[in-house]
């Protein structure tokens, strides 16, 4: 694949870095602050945000822009899934320290 071939905003969901073992919290910052990637971030802290991340790659989304992420998924999730992915996204901003968790919770 060359870089003609590479699709613009395509978020990366791997990469060969080894990061060690993060304690969650810092995974979630990092994850918000965009320092490792979708994938990194599920080998660090589990399966436990796998809704939130799958929605926010359809959508082709960024932890970093938390409006945006809300704005999705008030627009595009159903009532059930709508709960989960707000409930996800309020977990990953107060556990990453964001500012932002008001707006979400």
């Amino acid at each position: 694949m060359g870089v003609e071939d590479i699709i613009p905003g395509l978020i990366v969901r791997h990469t060969n870095r080894r990061l060690g073992s993060l304690e969650v919290p810092e995974a979630c910052g990092r994850l918000i602050s965009g320092k490792i990637a979708f994938s990194e971030f599920v080998d660090q802290v589990g399966e436990g945000f796998r809704e939130l991340l799958d929605f926010m790659t359809e959508h082709d989304l960024h932890p970093s822009r938390p409006g945006e992420v809300l704005y999705c998924v008030d627009c595009y999730a159903d009532l059930c899934r709508r709960n989960v992915l707000r409930e996800q996204l309020g977990r990953l901003y107060r556990l990453g320290g964001a500012t932002c968790e008001r707006k979400v919770g």
